[in-house]
C-alpha cells in the first residue's frame, strides 16, 4: 500500500498490462505463507482479470469511437457525397437507356480518383458501398456486389434487414457472417440527402480482424488466461486461444452463463467454460449504438491453485501428507474382466508406451512408485520407478523426466497439454512431493494429477488400458489385515481437489 501511495505521489502512470505485472510481482515478493494481506488466491486472480478486462474494454471503446467518428466524417464528406450523386445519376441514366458520353467518362475518372481517396482517408473500412433508395447497389469499391444488385431483395441478413427499414438516420449493424466477403463484418449505414430528400445510403464495412487484434494478447494471464468478446446471442466475436479453427461466430457459449452476465452488467463469476474447464471470469457489458457486447477475461481455476501451490510447496507438501494419512482406504471390489488386449509388462526401472490398444501392467510396487501418464483414448505411458530415481532424491534414473520429454516432443501439440492425466501409485509417500513438483515445473496442473495411496498395503500391482481409461490396482495387504489381499478398481484421488480443500480449510478466502 505504501508503495502504491508513493507511486501516486510521483504522478507515475502505468498501462493495465504493467499494473498486472506489478500486482504479480508484489504477490511473488510476499512472505512465503499461504495467504497475505487479507487477500486469498482467488482475490488476487480477480484483480489481474479485472485489469485485463478493463484494458480490453478501454481499447474496444477507443476503437469504436475512432471508427464511428470516421463513419460520421464519411457521411459529411463532400467528395463521397458527390461521388454518390454522380453514380446515382449514372444509374438512373442507364435504366433510361440514355447515358451521355460525358457522364460515362466522368464516372470512370471518378472511380480511379476515389480509390486513391479511399486509401488515403478511409482505409480503416474494408469496403464502401453506395446503395440507392430502392436498395440497388450503384457502386462497390471492392466489387463484391454486381452493379444493380438489390440488397432489399437478398436473403434476410442483418444488413438487408436494416436497409429495408428505410432509415434516414445513421444505423450500426453488428458483426455477422457476410456472404459477399465470406467473413464476418459489421456496417455503418449513413444516409445521403439531396435537397433534403433521402436518396440512398453510404454503407461502410468493418472487418472483424481489427476487433480480434484487440483481444489477441494474453501474456499477463498465464497459460490458460484469455480475453474475448461475445455478442448477445452468445457467439464469440474473437478467436479462442485454444482452438486451431476459427471460433468467430461459430463457437456458442452456454446461454445460462451469457444471459446472466448480460443481465448483471459487470462482475465476477466462477463458470465451467466453453472448453469444459472450471474457470474464474471477470466480465463487463459494453454498449455501442444500441448494440451490446460482453467482454470477458478468464483463467482456469486449476492454474490459479497450481500457481499458489508452487509458491508454497513445503507448506502444502506437509498438508498433503497429513490429508493422505487420515484419508480412509478404499474397500475392495471384484477384479472384473481385463479384456483380450495384448499386455505390455513393465519391470523395475523401465517404462513403456501403449498406443495400439495394448494394456500396460507392472507388479510389486512396494518401495517403488507406479506412474501412469495418459492421454485417455489416445496413448499412455507406464513406469515402474525404483528408489534410485530422481523423484526419490537420487540420480540413478529419471523416468518421469524422460516420459515428459517424449510426450512434449512427439505425442501432443501444446494445445493438448491439458488433456494429459498423471497417476502416481504407491503404498508410501516418499516420491509424491518430488514427482508433483516435477510435473508442476513442466507446466502441468494439480488437477491433472491423481494419487492412489494405501499405507496399509505391502505392495501394489497395476494395469491400465488407455482406450477405455480403465485402471486396476491390486493391493497386497499387510499380515493381519482382512481381507489379506484385495483387488480395487479405484477412482484415484485428484490432487487439485485435495489442495483446494486444504486451502479452504485454511480460510484462504476461496469463496466466489
Amino acid at each position: 500500500m505504501k508503495k502504491t501511495l508513493l507511486l501516486r505521489q510521483h504522478n507515475c502512470r502505468f498501462s493495465a498490462p504493467n499494473l498486472i505485472c506489478i500486482i504479480l510481482l508484489l504477490f511473488f515478493l510476499l512472505p512465503a505463507a499461504p495467504a497475505a494481506a487479507n487477500k486469498g488466491i482467488y482475490d488476487w486472480a480477480f484483480v489481474s482479470l479485472d485489469y485485463a478486462r478493463k484494458e480490453r474494454v478501454l481499447q474496444l471503446q477507443r476503437f469504436c469511437e475512432r471508427i464511428h467518428k470516421l463513419a460520421r466524417q464519411a457521411a459529411e464528406d463532400r467528395m463521397l457525397k458527390d461521388c454518390f450523386l454522380i453514380n446515382l445519376a449514372y444509374d438512373q441514366a442507364c435504366l433510361q437507356g440514355q447515358v451521355p458520353i460525358a457522364l460515362t467518362e466522368k464516372v470512370e475518372t471518378l472511380k480511379e480518383s476515389f480509390s486513391r481517396y479511399y486509401v488515403d482517408n478511409y482505409f480503416s473500412f474494408y469496403d464502401i458501398v453506395f446503395v440507392n433508395r430502392q436498395g440497388r447497389v450503384i457502386f462497390s469499391l471492392r466489387r463484391e456486389y454486381k452493379t444493380r444488385d438489390n440488397l432489399l431483395l437478398t436473403q434476410d441478413n442483418p444488413l438487408s434487414l436494416a436497409l429495408r427499414k428505410g432509415s434516414s438516420t445513421e444505423v450500426f449493424v453488428d458483426f455477422h457472417d457476410y456472404g459477399p466477403s465470406r467473413e464476418p463484418a459489421s456496417f455503418f449505414i449513413e444516409p445521403v440527402l439531396k435537397d433534403q430528400e433521402h436518396v440512398g445510403w453510404i454503407v461502410l464495412q468493418c472487418a472483424i480482424n481489427k476487433v480480434n487484434a484487440i483481444f489477441s494478447g494474453t501474456e499477463n494471464l498465464g497459460q490458460t488466461g484469455e480475453t474475448f468478446l461475445v455478442n448477445q446471442q452468445g457467439l464469440m466475436l474473437t478467436e479462442s486461444n485454444f482452438f486451431g479453427s476459427s471460433t468467430i461466430l461459430k463457437k456458442k457459449l452456454d446461454d445460462r452463463n451469457i444471459k446472466t452476465k448480460f443481465a448483471e452488467g459487470q462482475g465476477h463469476r466462477a463458470v465451467i467454460d466453453y472448453r469444459g474447464h472450471h474457470a474464474l471470469s471477470s466480465f463487463a457489458v459494453v454498449e455501442f449504438m444500441q448494440t451490446q457486447w460482453l467482454v470477458v477475461a478468464k483463467v482456469d481455476r486449476g492454474e490459479i491453485i497450481t500457481t499458489h501451490y508452487a509458491r508454497h510447496r513445503k507448506y502444502y507438501a506437509d498438508r498433503l501428507q497429513q490429508t493422505l494419512d487420515r484419508a480412509p482406504v478404499n474397500s475392495g471390489t471384484s477384479p472384473g474382466a481385463a479384456g483380450s488386449r495384448e499386455v505390455l509388462r513393465i519391470d523395475m526401472d523401465e517404462f513403456a508406451r501403449a498406443a495400439d490398444n495394448e494394456e500396460l501392467c507392472t507388479f510389486g510396487i512396494a518401495t517403488c512408485t507406479g506412474l501412469i501418464a495418459a492421454f485417455p483414448g489416445k496413448f499412455a505411458y507406464m513406469a515402474h520407478i525404483s528408489p534410485i530415481d530422481r523423484i526419490y532424491g537420487f540420480a540413478g534414473t529419471n523416468l518421469l523426466g524422460q516420459i515428459i520429454k517424449k510426450i512434449k516432443s512427439f505425442d501432443i501439440y501444446p494445445c493438448e497439454k491439458r488433456s494429459m492425466v498423471f497417476t502416481l501409485i504407491a503404498p508410501h509417500q516418499e516420491s509424491f512431493s518430488a514427482a508433483i513438483d516435477k510435473l508442476v515445473d513442466e507446466g502441468f496442473f494439480l488437477s491433472q494429477i491423481n494419487l492412489l495411496y494405501n499405507p496399509t498395503a505391502v505392495s501394489a500391482s497395476i494395469s491400465y488400458s488407455y482406450s477405455d481409461n480403465q485402471l486396476r490396482t491390486f493391493w497386497k495387504m499387510r499380515p493381519g489385515i482382512t481381507p489379506e489381499q484385495f483387488f480395487s478398481q479405484v477412482e484415484s484421488v485428484n490432487l487439485g481437489r485435495i489442495i483446494q480443500t486444504v486451502m479452504e480449510e485454511d480460510n484462504e478466502k476461496l469463496t466466489y
